[in-house]
């Protein structure tokens, strides 16, 4: 059997492993219960084969199977969300219980009523509860097994799907709260059967009965009053079974379940038992009495309840990727919040969110709810509100921004052929007194749980860590430059605003000395365009212990203006650089570098030292080779296990948990010999094997030239080995060096000699221990920071033709808060859930939407070839006139005739030429329309097979899972016939 075939089976054997499991014990239990109640037993087996011995029993089934198949792989939003998993179900389940249960209780005690049968079972030489009991378990049984065979078709078919990637722990959650949700129905159906006489009657009051937990989550409806509306719905069915739906099994809901159905039991003996009490003399006094047994037992079941639910401890994560419960990281920075300091979160999300934000919401929901429930269950002052289902036009929406300015978000989604905007409400506001962090819209390819902590982090500590962004020609914070004399109003860049979340931000003039203790993180980009004046503060700065972020980039590709590390900075004032200062002079980036212990592969040039730049030939996105700029100086470094390589450092917590980044003309780094008072550990490396470093001046050169790809590696040469990209270096504190045993006899010797300087250097090394040793981190690139990494990490959905998900922006933050002493967040930012999508249908949903792009593709090629058709068209007719015109011009016209006759054919060629402008202007409109037509009727046909292969999948998901109850119903009902004809003559058959 092949691998594929065997991991795709797995989890349907791990799902057989469980229920075989559940099932022993459920027999064990059983056999008890044949041994010690006997008479229970056998009212439990007469009604459990009378159920299934009827084919009645199975259509039953049939339309339960049916019913469940419909409601979890129906709805749109099951393929809009792309998550295998059961939400939809989830979410009907209860209203299709309402329908199912009624159908099993109806019979357990009005049928007996109906056919006389109920005095023959309390005249058995049983007690009441036996009888309560037996019955109670045949209905229990009866609906395990419709369960069990819902449980095998909707894994089938979520196992088909997911290409056999269920997640099979979250799975069986579900179904062991769908088997609680209907023990707990099944009670409170009994009491109706318990009622009347009447099948119908009994069907009826047992859905009334149960409605109440059913519709009780709906309570906002009901009532304005928020506080009273979520008190209700915490005892409903929904809520209750919430923790099941997310895949964590905890006590509350399963002791909810539990009371419910001792209560329902209870409730179902005083009624079996009031025959012996109804008639007498104090039948009232007994009714009152029971009356209040069975009030004061359902203010125990909410008491209970509430009790537990504010108090859910112990509680497991079923699910395979821990995806429903909260990192190790997050448990330790919620448990370090100060009691004195309440936290209130306040969550809005609207009802309609997109396939690319379905994940999103999915995670934002699960861990807003284990925030309450480690809230609850542990002395943590924090709260948290759910306003979810919201309209973004709607009241509450409009309440969060005026109060928080929480606003929908527009954002571009594709449904059915066509691109459209679409308005969705996906945001938080965490405060803490006046403190307050909004965070006003979760983006897709951002780390829900990061997202969440650091604002409760941040608004739970007094102060905030202060980061200082010195002051470069880099120009991060944003503001105004008039380099290369032109005046220009700069944005503040995407990496400051997410830093300004958590840290507060203040830029640092470098002209004066910089303090050593105002700042727990410096931050300097392009370090080289500080003056003579500025770098040295920065150089003392570091050499003081004040951690520092350097970004020098050899070759800024991304920032225009910037100038390059051996470049002189471009000239102040002037329009146009006319009349303006020459340009500043630049401090010597040398001393920077050997403060560092760095020595940087460089080559002399005109303007100064240029460091090389490292080329990589290896790109894994193969749909980048399209791109015109790309070359091999586009590094991507990946994290792989696999070849064994470290590329990605797994020694430090800035890069252990990264998987990919990217840097665009990044310089290399080594390392000086002989600094003991520094360690230095590599973060990024290239791949040894594919490269090596060019010169700053032969890049440029090439660059200039236009050179491809291809022309940049024969520039390039062999490979050189690995390259470093970013190190982080540390100080560290003088130690006693370990000597051999020669090495102590010298020491020894020489020890008188050197006694005289011993106070001295005492004194000295007590100076040193007092000073804080060099903290930082040098990347060679200031690129991999340009806002279009900061979109990539936003919303990757953007980018998926170009198949990026790259890390750049988590790379800098892990670098800030390293160095500031922030090491959980780190870990937490990298911790994001798996979530097992369809596969199987997103893999032929792509195939036709790659389908549809090499037809765009066959479109624009066809339409660029038609353009440069026309154009040579109208070239060829252009050069008829102009070859006659200059003709004319070569024989010099000099009389009359032939002067008249050029400016003739000058001003034909001239009206010839705005004509034929004109004309393939024309053109071009019309074959722009023909493209464009072209192209949506390819992207509306690849949607329709989609939509398509969406029904065709739905169709096989809702009618293949009734067969196998409908083969063995059938089965059964031939099996009966024939053992009612055996011994009938034949002519007395019908």
């Amino acid at each position: 059997m092949s691998p594929q075939i065997i991991a795709l089976f797995a989890p349907m054997l791990k799902l057989v492993v469980i229920d075989l499991i559940l099932g022993l014990i459920a027999f064990l239990l059983l056999g008890l219960l044949a041994k010690r109640k006997r008479a229970a037993h056998a009212v439990l087996k007469r009604n459990f084969l009378g159920y299934f011995s009827n084919p009645t029993g199975y259509v039953f089934l049939c339309i339960f199977v049916l019913l469940t198949s419909m409601a979890a792989f129906w709805p749109h939003e099951f393929f809009n969300s792309n998550l295998a998993n059961l939400e939809q179900l989830n979410y009907w389940f209860p209203i299709i219980m309402l329908f199912f249960i009624p159908a099993i209780t109806m019979s357990i005690w009005a049928d007996e009523k109906r056919q006389g049968t109920d005095e023959l079972l309390l005249t058995l030489p049983a007690d009441d509860f036996d009888i309560v009991i037996g019955k109670y378990l045949s209905s229990a049984s009866i609906y395990t097994v419709s369960l069990l065979f819902s449980q095998i078709s909707t894994f089938l078919v979520l196992l088909f799907l997911s290409k056999g990637e269920v997640d099979t722990g979250l799975f069986v959650a579900n179904y062991v709260g769908y088997w609680f949700i209907g023990l707990a129905m099944l009670s409170i159906g009994m009491i109706a059967s318990f009622l009347t006489p009447n099948l119908t009657v009994g069907f009826i009051l047992g859905a009334l009965f149960n409605a109440p937990l059913v519709f009780a989550s709906m309570s906002d409806v009901i009532s304005s009053t928020n506080a009273w509306s979520r008190t209700v719905s915490m005892f409903s069915i929904q809520e209750q079974f919430d923790n099941f739906g997310r895949g964590v099994v905890s006590i509350a809901p399963i002791a909810f379940f539990t009371l419910v159905l001792t209560f329902g039991l209870y409730f179902c003996m005083v009624l079996i038992g009031r025959r012996h009490w109804s008639g007498g003399k104090d039948g009232n006094t007994r009714f009152l009495h029971y009356l209040a047994r069975i009030s004061l037992l359902g203010v125990i079941v909410f008491a209970t309840s509430y009790f537990l639910r504010n108090n859910d401890r112990p509680r497991y994560d079923a699910t395979e990727g821990q995806v429903s419960s909260l990192s190790p990281k997050t448990r330790s920075v919620i448990r370090t919040l100060s009691p004195e300091r309440p936290i209130v979160i306040d969550a809005y999300i609207s009802s309609n969110i997109p396939e690319q934000y379905a994940k999103t919401r999915y995670d934002l929901l699960t861990l807003l709810k284990e925030f309450q429930a480690m809230a609850s269950s542990r002395n943590v002052k924090l709260q948290v509100q759910i306003n979810d289902n919201l309209e973004p036009s709607g009241e509450i929406a409009a309440r969060a921004e005026k109060q928080y300015g929480i606003r929908s978000q527009v954002v571009r989604v594709r449904e059915r052929g066509a691109f459209k905007d679409q308005e969705i409400l996906l945001g938080a506001a965490v405060r803490s007194g006046l403190s307050k962090v909004v965070i006003p819209f979760f983006e897709s390819g951002i780390p829900v749980e990061y997202e969440l902590v650091r604002s409760i982090d941040t608004v739970a500590q007094p102060k905030r860590r202060k980061l200082g962004v010195v002051r470069t020609d880099a120009n991060f914070m944003g503001g105004f430059s008039m380099a290369g004399g032109n005046f220009q109003q700069l944005p503040k860049q995407p990496i400051i605003e997410e830093l300004e979340k958590q840290y507060e931000v203040e830029e640092v003039d470098p002209s004066s000395p910089i303090s050593t203790d105002a700042y727990d993180v410096l931050f300097v980009a392009q370090p080289s365009s500080l003056n003579p004046q500025q770098l040295p503060n920065l150089v003392a700065a570091i050499a003081a212990g004040v951690p520092t972020a350097i970004f020098e980039d050899p070759f800024p590709f991304a920032f225009q203006g910037l100038p390059a590390t051996g470049e002189p900075k471009q000239p102040q004032g002037g329009m146009m650089g006319m009349g303006g200062q020459p340009p500043e002079p630049k401090g010597d980036i040398l001393e920077l570098w050997k403060t560092l212990g760095l020595n940087i592969p460089t080559h002399a040039g005109m303007g100064g030292i240029n460091p090389d730049i490292v080329w990589q030939s290896y790109n894994p996105h193969r749909k980048l080779e399209n791109i015109q700029n790309a070359n091999d100086a586009w590094l991507f470094v990946l994290e792989s296990p696999v070849e064994g390589e470290d590329y990605l450092s797994q020694e430090s917590k800035i890069t252990a948990n990264l998987r990919e980044l990217m840097f665009l003309f990044a310089g290399a780094i080594d390392k000086e010999d002989n600094r003991d008072d520094l360690k230095i550990t590599n973060l990024v490396t290239t791949r040894p094997d594919a490269s090596g470093l060019i010169s700053f001046d032969n890049l440029q050169n090439q660059m200039r030239t236009g050179g491809s790809s291809a022309q940049l590696k024969v520039l390039q040469g062999p490979p050189t080995g690995s390259q470093t990209l970013a190190v982080l270096i540390e100080g560290v504190a003088p130690q006693a060096a370990e000597s051999s045993d020669e090495e102590a006899t010298e020491t020894a010797e020489a020890k008188e000699e050197e006694e005289p300087a011993a106070d001295s250097e005492a004194t000295s090394n007590a100076e040193d221990a007092s000073a804080r040793p060099i903290r930082a981190v040098y990347v060679t690139d200031v690129d991999f920071m340009h806002q279009f990494f900061s979109e990539n990490r936003k919303r990757p959905e953007q980018f998926e033709e170009l198949d990026l998900r790259l890390q750049n922006i988590v790379f800098a933050l892990n670098v800030v808060d390293v160095l500031a002493g922030e090491e959980n967040y780190p870990t937490i930012r990298s911790h994001e859930a798996r979530h097992i999508t369809l596969g199987l249908f997103e893999d032929q949903a792509e195939k036709y939407r790659n389908e549809e792009s090499d037809n765009q593709k066959e479109f624009q090629e066809k339409f660029n070839k038609e353009l440069q058709a026309a154009e040579e068209e109208n070239q060829k007719t252009l050069a008829k006139f102009q070859e006659k015109v200059d003709r004319l011009q070569k024989e010099g016209a000099v009389d009359s005739s032939k002067f008249q006759e050029l400016s003739a054919l000058t001003q034909q060629l001239f009206d010839q030429r705005g004509m034929l402008e004109r004309k393939l202007a024309i053109q071009r409109e019309k074959m722009t329309v023909e493209r464009d037509a072209a192209i949506r009727i390819s992207r509306r046909d690849a949607e329709r097979k989609i939509l398509q292969l969406q029904n065709r999948y739905k169709m096989l998901a809702i009618f293949l899972p009734p067969i196998p109850p409908l083969l063995v119903g059938a089965g059964v009902f031939v099996t009966r016939r024939v053992r009612e004809r055996e011994g009938i003559a034949k002519n007395r058959l019908r």
